[in-house]
């Protein structure tokens, strides 16, 4: 399995570009919930009469690890990722672990925050996207799931590219930042970045503090300069490309999903750019005239959500246990179904509607291409002054 850890300090990075078949990280910190799990304190005596595990775990008569009812608690992120975790996921893990599964929802950037500002006690899991990963991996802030394959068994069968920072995080499913159209709103489908800008009428953005602002932006730059996404791109030009062919097509600045969706549905706006595939999805079933742009030149970005364990978790055999659910066949099929993204078990398949849609396969993955993550972070705040001076002016 491909180590690219970053615990020598140095960042390794794949470079991943679309093609073939058809086939943005929200960073707001937005408000979540907190839900309790199914109570299965009735069901402890029966089931821990089967015995102990190697560790003192109770365990069932099938073997599975008995936690007797014992809490954790697993941050999600928004949206549809919380959602589908909720829906299949949770109840899942609860009856057949005996476990109760407390959920906080946030983005990549609190679910961050949550994470430093409780380093000795923090939550148990997390679902970063890979710039998460990326900086907490650097603070040594995560457990390398490798070292656990006794309890996260179905980590062998999770295609290498997806193991990130020698497995501090391991991604559940992929799919790719993109502009995304009405496609009744064009006489034909954009080609290239820079003319899903040039030609659009009316143009939505989600805000900067979104991975998809930094992603517009470097994107916006490999534009400009003709060099690679994922190279430290010289940002002057790209804010200088904005400026002059995007600025005046932008006729609002979205701030959720539901606003962008509306947009894009009623035709208000002809493109949101960049946004994530899967959060048209349902749209796209429904029968809206949506359409992702997965192929354009220069690059496709590329977007995956993965699985960690907090290096200080007070249960981490529990929190192991859910991190390997989350890696598992039934579970990725699930979430391709329900959210057409891709899966990243070799064992799992892609729902139907999904590959209808265009959820990219690994071998497609191989050529869509990250940012320079450590880039990012370091540039991040002088960029946001630097976007809203251009588009809040």
């Amino acid at each position: 399995m491909t180590d690219n850890s970053l615990h020598s300090k140095k960042q390794k990075r794949r470079t991943f570009l679309k093609t073939g078949s058809a086939t943005a990280i929200g960073l707001t910190g937005l408000a979540g919930c907190l839900t309790g799990g199914t109570d299965t304190s009735s069901e402890t005596e029966e089931t821990t009469a089967a015995g102990t595990d190697e560790t003192g775990t109770n365990t069932t008569e099938s073997g599975d690890l008995d936690f007797g009812g014992k809490e954790i608690d697993v941050m999600l992120n928004v949206g549809s990722l919380a959602t589908v975790h909720k829906k299949y996921l949770i109840p899942h893990v609860e009856e057949k672990y005996n476990l109760k599964i407390n959920t906080e929802t946030g983005a990549t950037t609190s679910q961050l925050t949550k994470l430093q500002a409780n380093e000795d006690s923090p939550p148990d899991v997390f679902n970063l996207d890979v710039i998460g990963v990326d900086k907490a991996s650097r603070n040594e802030w995560l457990e390398p799931l490798s070292d656990h394959t006794d309890i996260v068994t179905n980590l062998s069968d999770i295609d290498e590219k997806f193991v990130h920072y020698g497995s501090d995080g391991v991604s559940w499913e992929v799919g790719a930042f993109v502009p995304v159209i009405n496609s009744n709103q064009w006489d034909s489908t954009p080609s290239s970045h820079s003319s899903v800008a040039t030609d659009s009428s009316a143009t939505a953005l989600t805000p900067f503090s979104w991975s998809n602002g930094p992603n517009l932006l470097l994107m916006a730059s490999a534009v400009a300069t003709g060099e690679p996404f994922d190279s430290q791109l010289d940002v002057e030009p790209g804010f200088q490309w904005l400026e002059e062919n995007l600025k005046p097509k932008v006729s609002t600045i979205i701030q959720g999903v539901s606003s962008a969706n509306q947009q894009l549905a009623s035709g208000n706006v002809d493109t949101v750019n960049l946004y994530t595939d899967f959060l048209v999805y349902e749209m796209w079933k429904s029968g809206a005239p949506i359409e992702p742009l997965f192929r354009l030149e220069p690059t496709t970005c590329a977007f995956a959500e993965t699985i960690s364990v907090s290096r200080n978790s007070e249960n981490k055999e529990a929190a192991l246990v859910y991190a390997n659910e989350a890696l598992s066949p039934w579970f990725q099929e699930k979430v391709s179904a329900e959210m057409g993204a891709g899966v990243t078990n070799t064992k799992a398949s892609l729902a139907p509607e999904a590959e209808e849609f265009g959820a990219i396969t690994p071998d497609e993955f191989d050529q869509l291409s990250y940012p320079d993550f450590e880039y990012v972070w370091n540039n991040r705040s002088d960029w946001a002054k630097r976007w809203n001076q251009i588009f809040s002016g």
